[in-house]
């Protein structure tokens, strides 16, 4: 169990002594990852302009096209509209005949019947 623990503080050691070295980078290193990343958030944000800018000239287009079409679509409408009532014609004038007969009727005045209504009187 003594190895155990003295193998791990050696382990701990190891792990503290590798954090505490410094690095050396110089400038020219620095600057440039610092230049790739710019670049690379210049790009994306000008992707994504480019991309708004896009879609905003589709939708005012879009709007104008539909504008033109209806525009279009309005004008080459039959303008003939439903036709109006006709109006009532005059009443006629009521024509009289010139008729000098007097008015009689068509059947003669009615026979009264013979028979009578008991055939045993």
């Amino acid at each position: 169990m003594k190895t155990g623990r003295y193998f791990h503080f050696f382990l701990w050691a190891l792990f503290l002594l590798a954090s505490c070295v410094r690095e050396s980078h110089d400038q020219q290193d620095i600057q440039a990852v610092i230049d790739k990343e710019v670049a690379i958030r210049v790009e994306t944000y000008r992707q994504s302009r480019l991309k708004l800018c896009r879609e905003q000239a589709l939708a005012e287009a879009s709007k104008l096209a539909d504008s033109i079409l209806l525009e279009e679509a309005r004008l080459s409408r039959d303008t003939l509209s439903k036709p109006p009532k006709p109006e009532k014609p005059e009443k006629p004038e009521i024509k009289s005949l010139l008729d000098s007969t007097p008015i009689q009727p068509f059947f003669g005045p009615r026979r009264r019947d013979t028979t009578p209504a008991d055939s045993t009187q």
